[in-house]
């Protein structure tokens, strides 16, 4: 059973009200590669990408940049962060949850998954379905909690 690891973040808008982390797991057999293509990314497309994920910690909406599935009961939960290269569609696929929800419920945590490119705009749903499975083990669970305390 691999054991998980929630990361948050670094250099990124400071919010009370949101935290974006990164998933990975001991198990290297998981597609969990959302944080090694990040930060493969060369500077200038990593700090683009940055300036996205700032965007959403400041509790900006922008279909163009990111955006989540609120009107699919089945993907509700589930979140992306989109940007091109070169005519390529790039896309960090997560999910959101509220690690503490009885002491701190107005905070959300957006944790990344996995990265996929597509020549089309259609999300994959073995992307979101991946996302969504992981969102409700155990383990993630856990792993979410200690990367989120009672005092963040």
């Amino acid at each position: 059973m691999p054991s998980y690891t929630v990361t948050p973040i670094a250099n990124l808008w400071v919010s009370t009200n949101r935290g974006l982390a990164f998933l990975e797991s001991s198990d290297s057999a998981d597609e969990l590669n959302a944080r090694l293509v990040f930060e493969a990314l060369p500077e200038k497309k990593q700090d683009m990408v940055r300036s996205r994920f700032d965007h959403w910690l400041q509790g900006n909406k922008h279909d163009k940049y990111f955006h989540g599935w609120p009107n699919n009961p089945t993907y509700k939960d589930c979140f992306v962060f989109k940007w091109k290269d070169k005519r390529q569609h790039q896309r960090l696929y997560g999910f959101l949850t509220h690690p503490r929800p009885l002491t701190a419920a107005w905070f959300m945590a957006c944790i990344l998954v996995s990265h996929a490119q597509k020549n089309r705009e259609e999300t994959d749903p073995s992307e979101l379905n991946g996302a969504n499975r992981l969102r409700i083990d155990a383990a993630v669970i856990k792993a979410v909690r200690l990367a989120y305390p009672e005092q963040f």
